[in-house]
């Protein structure tokens, strides 16, 4: 049974008894007006070994303070005969013993830590406001930091007084722990781990001991500290200590810290390895343990926040009667615990627990009944609300009518059947426990949480239904239909056999559960009347079961549906077709991806909506590919589509100005046929979308291959039918991948290859020098003027061993501040816009303001013409300096020109070329145009305003200021 109600959690570890004795009499004056109290402590031994047992304690701090009618608390300060006074702890336990004025109430607070000659207690107590502060000035791993705390509040003294209480930790203990194997693996490449220091956020540094909150938010800081000789366990798994250290969060609170671990290591390649875990929960008298290969992986850790740190809860005292009616006299006498053991016959009709004026929480647990007709928890007639009231039944018993008037308490109901219950609760929530079942629920005032099982619900008020916990399809659809704000699944639902429509804000808490669903879509986000919806999906699986051949999909987003934002936290998405689809006309969304698995047969997201965002951080995604329609075959893990394919009026619509930004994650590109799988697709008219990629995501295929430039770009899509032709545009995109724009700013139509931008004139560079795609027979066009930037140029083909073997068609574009700067001295090296080509041709182009230097074969737009059928053609060189400078005797500065280098093989040609506002140097053979040719290659050539210039490094032979330098 999940426990709601938190203080039952650990209130058992604590068995307490209240005994009353008559009133003692001494025969004195003051005997006659005072009685002893004697008080057991003890601190919880039990499930906490390792830095943890409490024998580090060994004295209790016992303040006292007189209560008023009002309420209010009179510090006793510590002086001879003072019941304010320090006991002895020993072996976990003490006994406090004085003697206080019998009818004066009271209330008693403890706090036991660790005292001792030359030992600085961390701890100070403010008496007047009940509060220790806390200084973290300390290093880890100090076990005498260890504490306790107990508060009995509100006794009257009636006579002799004995009690025991169980003190608890106001800590939450943080946990390094390594593998054995990890520390080990470490120890073998040569790093010593010698200690470890540690610094927690968020941390309190003082505790009001009267009610348990805290106060202060610093930074724990806690310095280096040799690494424990104990053996840390964490989940049945043992692991060696590497740093121990308490934080103050308050009673049984919780709060997300920023956790830094610190290693004192030698070897360590990084120096100093410093790791910082985000979120990490910490919760008061629990330990939170971080394990896992701490040394050599750091990110493979499991975190878990471990109870059996844990000690009593709120209600340390636990109060015994027979009777209801007893109850109420145990209420009125400020018991906050009580334990029922019986129900008389007579008390099984109409009955009243009348709940005192306080802001302590209650608890009522009646331990054996059968049946109950009316049961009414009834406010104070005046004062405070308690700040929470749970009423515990057997699952057995049964009620007619229960009725909850407490409109400022938080209330939680545990077991029984009830027929019906009308409830009058505070915003801060009424609870229907897991094993508690109401056929008719009434909620006059106040929100609601459902863990149990109720029928019909009618809502007087207008409090929320905070949380729903469902373990069925009916159930589910009911919570969602009721308007849950959360939806918490108790188990696997796997019938779903419709599409969950989902059109208002809502949270899904899968706790490690998963939906199935045999329809198309899993789950549909649909239209709303809302303006902005908010959905978060966490620890769920939405696993689509559908058997269908197409369009099938995890969760889709509809055409009609709000801008909406989407959070699928540690979740797991599946989908034969599409994980997550954004159709057409969907937009402006923005979806968090985080410690998620996303995973389909084509694309685990496909984005056809515009201007969206999407953050994936610390996720895996993965596409497969694994159909078999040969028209879908270049697909990807992630598509952004504009849906154009059969409409030109689509360009641009869809798929457009949508951001994509992937940190410390996973990306698989597989193929689980012959079908081709890019990680990233960009098609169909999808424009203006920015990918961003941190250094630390990985691209991979499932052999582990690294696929980080398998990216498919195709944005010509729209087709016209009167003319049979498709059209392209003017693609905006950008793709940065570890700080690189590393997008292609080149794509394919029916054949003929675009550049439309500097990225995409390197991306063709690359293609032929690193990849040895020649484009033979292909025709590849410069769509737009380029500005190189002055950037150092690698000549395409630069030293003929990989060759461009197509044509390059300038279309009169131009590109400038071409700088190429060869400094290899081999004499294959030539230096241009292209280096070497091989029955190639490159035609209509426009060059200007350029430089360019090599040691042999030089010119602006080709080194060197190798082939018969090679041919330069109208393409014009402006405001260029060319120089070829000798460097050893295989290249001696030679063969130099404004156009070509080296024309001198039979059957190239270099036709219709102008070189103007230039200068060229050489060691030799240096002409305007070209440097070395027979004139029959170089055809109706001319050069305007252009000099020529030995530069002395060579022989100074056939430098001339005309179009061809040396004519062989």
């Amino acid at each position: 049974m999940k426990n709601f109600f938190k203080s039952l959690a650990i209130c058992a570890l604590a068995a307490l008894t209240f005994a009353s004795c008559q009133k003692e009499n001494a025969g004195g004056n003051m005997d006659d007006q005072s009685s002893v109290v004697s008080i057991n402590l003890t601190s919880p031994l039990m499930g906490t070994k390792a830095f943890a047992d409490g024998n580090t304690v060994n004295t209790v701090h016992v303040h006292v303070y007189k209560v008023d009618a009002s309420g209010n608390l009179s510090y006793i300060a510590p002086t001879t005969g003072s019941p304010t006074k320090e006991v002895t702890m020993t072996g976990g336990s003490a006994t406090y013993s004085a003697r206080l004025v019998t009818g004066q109430k009271y209330t008693f607070v403890f706090w036991a830590d660790y005292q001792a000659d030359g030992y600085t207690s961390p701890y100070t107590y403010d008496a007047v406001n009940q509060t220790i502060s806390v200084n973290y000035n300390a290093a880890c791993n100090d076990e005498k930091r260890d504490a306790f705390y107990a508060v009995i509040p509100n006794v009257t003294i009636t006579g002799a007084y004995s009690q025991s209480v169980t003190l608890k930790r106001p800590f939450a203990q943080v946990n390094f722990g390594v593998t054995t194997a990890d520390y080990d693996a470490a120890v073998a490449a040569g790093v010593t781990v010698n200690g470890a220091a540690v610094k927690c956020t968020k941390a309190a540094n003082a505790i009001n001991l009267l009610n348990g909150t805290t106060s202060g938010e610093v930074d724990a800081t806690f310095a280096t500290a040799t690494l424990p000789s104990e053996t840390l366990t964490a989940a049945n798994t043992s692991y060696k200590y590497v740093a121990m250290n308490y934080v103050l969060v308050g009673k049984d609170a919780k709060t997300l810290s920023d956790i830094t671990l610190t290693l004192n290591a030698t070897g360590a390649a990084s120096g100093t390895p410093e790791y910082t875990y985000t979120n990490i929960p910490l919760q008061g008298n629990y330990r939170t343990n971080i394990v896992g290969d701490l040394f050599t992986s750091p990110a493979n850790i499991n975190i878990t926040v471990d109870k059996n740190f844990a000690g009593p809860d709120n209600n340390e005292i636990v109060t015994n009667v027979g009777s209801l009616a007893a109850a109420n006299t145990a209420l009125a006498n400020g018991a906050t615990n009580i334990q029922i053991s019986n129900v008389t016959s007579s008390e099984a009709g109409t009955t009243k627990l009348q709940m005192p004026a306080t802001p302590e929480s209650i608890t009522i647990t009646i331990d054996e009944i059968e049946s109950l007709a009316n049961l009414q928890i009834e406010k104070p007639a005046s004062g405070s609300n308690p700040t929470s009231v749970a009423v515990n039944l057997p699952p057995t018993a049964s009620v007619s009518q229960l009725t909850i008037n407490l409109p400022d308490s938080h209330v939680e109901v545990n077991g029984a059947a009830y027929s019906s219950i009308t409830a009058t609760t505070s915003n801060n929530t009424l609870v229907i426990g897991e094993d508690a079942q109401v056929t008719n629920l009434i909620i006059e005032a106040g929100a609601l949480e459902i863990y149990g099982k109720v029928g019909s619900i009618t809502n007087n008020g207008t409090g929320d239904i905070k949380v729903w916990a469902v373990g069925d399809k009916a159930t589910f659809n009911q919570a969602y239909n009721a308007g849950a704000k959360t939806i918490e699944l108790k188990n696997n639902i796997e019938d779903f056999s419709s599409v969950i429509q989902i059109g208002r804000d809502l949270t899904i808490d899968g706790n490690g559960f998963e939906i199935w669903n045999t329809a198309n879509r899993v789950i549909r986000v649909t239209e709303s009347s809302a303006s902005t919806l908010n959905i978060t999906f966490k620890n769920l699986g939405i696993i689509s079961k559908s058997t269908a051949s197409s369009d099938v999909r995890g969760i889709s987003f509809d055409d009609n549906c709000p801008p909406s934002s989407v959070v699928f936290d540690a979740c797991k998405v599946s989908a034969s077709f599409y994980a997550i689809n954004l159709i057409p006309g969907s937009h402006g969304h923005n979806i968090t991806i985080k410690n998620a698995t996303v995973a389909a047969g084509w694309a685990a997201i496909n984005c056809y909506a515009n201007n969206s965002t999407f953050n994936i951080e610390n996720s895996t995604l993965k596409g497969l590919n694994d159909k078999g329609e040969s028209s879908w075959n270049d697909f990807a893990t992630i598509v952004f589509d504009g849906n154009g394919l059969w409409n030109a009026a689509n360009i641009g619509v869809n798929g457009t100005g949508n951001t994509l930004n992937v940190v410390n994650s996973t990306i698989y590109a597989c193929s689980e046929s012959s079908n081709n799988q890019a990680w990233l697709a960009l098609q169909y008219g999808a424009q203006r979308n920015t990918v961003n990629v941190d250094a630390t995501t990985r691209i991979i295929d499932a052999a582990e291959n690294d696929q980080t430039d398998n990216i498919y770009v195709d944005p010509i899509v729209g087709y016209n039918s009167s003319t049979g032709a498709y059209t392209s545009y003017d693609h905006e995109s950008e793709i940065w991948i570890a700080g690189n724009n590393v997008f292609p700013g080149m794509y394919e139509q029916d054949g003929v290859y675009h550049i439309i931008n500097a990225q995409g004139l390197t991306y063709f560079e690359q293609k032929v020098n690193n990849y040895g795609n020649s484009f033979s027979g292909k025709t590849v066009l410069l769509d737009a003027d380029i500005d190189l930037q002055n950037q150092n140029w690698t000549p395409v083909g630069q030293t003929g061993a990989t060759q461009f073997l197509g044509t390059f068609d300038g279309q009169g574009k131009t590109i400038k501040n071409l700088t190429v700067e060869t400094v290899d001295t081999g004499e294959h090296y030539s230096s241009g816009l292209f280096g070497w080509l091989n029955s190639a041709t490159v035609k209509n182009l426009r060059i200007t303001n350029a430089t360019i230097a090599g040691h042999h074969n030089v010119g602006t737009i080709a080194g060197y013409l190798e082939t018969s059928g090679c041919k330069i053609e109208n393409c014009h060189v402006s405001d260029a300096t060319i120089s070829c400078r000798s460097a050893n005797e295989a290249a001696d500065g030679d063969k130099c020109g404004g156009i070509v280098g080296h024309a001198g093989n039979t059957g190239v040609l270099v036709k219709g070329c102008t070189v103007t506002n230039s200068s060229i140097s050489a060691g030799r053979d240096a002409g305007q145009v070209v440097g070395a040719a027979p004139v029959v290659n170089v055809v109706n050539c001319s050069a305007e305003n252009v000099t020529v210039t030995a530069n002395e490094t060579s022989t100074g032979a056939n430098i001339r200021e005309e179009v061809i330098g040396r004519v062989l």
